[in-house]
């Protein structure tokens, strides 16, 4: 038997005993019935409008998923502006409801295609804002020119660079007068959600690790 064939016995046998686990067994119930639930508020709602109905079709949203604006404001010091860090933390929150929607929920097509690209215009926004107010007085260029000069300073690698201009050109895909094709052929995929992630934790490391110019 070969490496790869003992990784994959091994990896099988992890697998049964995380599923033969009572409390992740309670947890494929508890999933199967909470979204069995959601559906019979949907048909319930429905077919019938009354206002009532949907006022009391609401559903919680799971508490402790979200981060507090606060908590995302201790993640950006080197912003100057308080105001702005507010503002990037409240659309951090933004960004992190849209990532619960495309991970916890079995949206798939078109739907999550589109909170993809929603994520990660997000990401392209607050980019945007924290590389404007970090390099004031010190870059006035546009978002790539800015990106340049924090690699010029040797504040972020070639790499991160690249993908933070990657991370801009698909948030410009906003502009649908501009598209060449259609939105269905896409790049917006969780590959990309999680390569957009990882490029901007990597600036917050690189700009903290760094402080303010």
């Amino acid at each position: 038997m070969n490496d790869e064939s003992d990784a994959t016995d091994v990896n099988a046998g992890s697998a049964l005993r995380f599923l033969d686990d009572p409390a992740v067994k309670q947890l494929c119930e508890d999933v199967s019935s909470a979204s069995n639930a959601l559906q019979r508020i949907q048909n319930f709602i429905g077919l019938n409008a009354h206002p009532i109905a949907k006022q009391i079709a609401r559903v919680s949203f799971p508490r402790g998923y979200l981060s507090t604006a606060d908590t995302h404001r201790q993640l950006m010091p080197f912003v100057s502006d308080s105001a702005l860090r507010s503002n990037l933390a409240y659309t951090l929150i933004l960004a992190n409801t849209v990532r619960w929607l495309v991970e916890k929920t079995d949206l798939w097509g078109v739907p999550r295609d589109m909170l993809i690209k929603l994520q990660i215009f997000l990401y392209g926004t607050i980019i945007e804002s924290i590389t404007k107010d970090y390099l004031h007085g010190v870059c006035g260029g546009n978002f790539k020119a800015r990106n340049k000069a924090l690699e010029d300073m040797a504040i972020v690698e070639a790499n991160l660079r690249a993908e933070l201009d990657w991370i801009w050109d698909e948030r410009n895909k906003m502009h649908l007068f501009q598209l060449e094709q259609g939105e269905y052929e896409n790049d917006y995929n969780p590959e990309s959600q999680k390569r957009c992630e990882d490029a901007f934790s990597v600036l917050l490391e690189r700009l903290s690790k760094r402080g303010r110019l």
